[in-house]
């Protein structure tokens, strides 16, 4: 409210010493897709949909656009949709690991594994620092229930991404279909240090804990 106060303001003082009122300045692809970002982040998804989609009018080729876009629609489950925005990035942007490694996510959940893991081989090929890449391909593995496999890449995704509790969680369950108890044990106690305190996880973690507990 004081921010607008000070706005009428200003523009009266303007208008009565006969100054020229500035014209209004038009959205670049830039600052849409900025605030396409911040839409996204505050999980205001049709927003960012929309803003995004004005961004990409201006510059048809603008990966950012389309990659801000692409999270915003997997989060709204529209993966066909997201997977053209994820797939139009890596067409002008090759080696766009955060494109490949969200791409490998929509394939991982709508079950294409395999075109899962050459995304994410790809991602991993290209940048072995990115972390996202090791812990999305880690979960593929889970889902076909490749638990070795499944526990190399958690593990190597938690060295480069230490504090991400998720990873813990995902890790300890692997660890418990081998057998591995006390492992299990081990990232599950971890995940409930590193999590937030309304972690959706933390009750089913807690009861894993101790049924696991019981069986030492």
């Amino acid at each position: 409210m004081r921010t607008m106060a000070m706005t009428v303001l200003i523009a009266f003082t303007i208008v009565t010493i006969g100054l020229p009122v500035a014209a209004e300045v038009a959205p670049t692809k830039e600052s849409l897709t900025e605030q396409c970002r911040k839409h996204t982040e505050a999980f205001e998804y049709p927003e960012a949909i929309e803003t995004c989609g004005k961004a990409i009018s201006l510059d048809a080729k603008y990966v950012d656009a389309y990659f801000w876009r692409g999270i915003a629609l997997v989060a709204t489950r529209q993966y066909d949709k997201a997977l053209a925005d994820f797939t139009q990035v890596i067409t002008l942007s090759p080696n766009d690991v955060q494109a490949l490694s969200n791409r490998g996510l929509v394939y991982r959940r709508l079950k294409q594994y395999d075109l899962a893991l050459q995304d994410l081989n790809r991602a991993i090929e290209i940048d072995p620092g990115y972390a996202p890449g090791w812990l999305s391909r880690g979960t593929v593995f889970a889902q076909l229930d490749q638990w070795s496999d499944a526990i190399l890449d958690y593990s190597r995704g938690i060295e480069l991404d230490p504090k991400n509790y998720t990873a813990y969680h995902n890790r300890g369950i692997a660890f418990e279909q081998t057998g591995q108890i006390t492992e299990a044990l081990g990232d599950f106690r971890t995940f409930l240090k590193l999590a937030p305190p309304n972690d959706l996880l933390r009750p089913s973690v807690e009861q894993r804990i101790k049924t696991l507990e019981e069986k030492q």
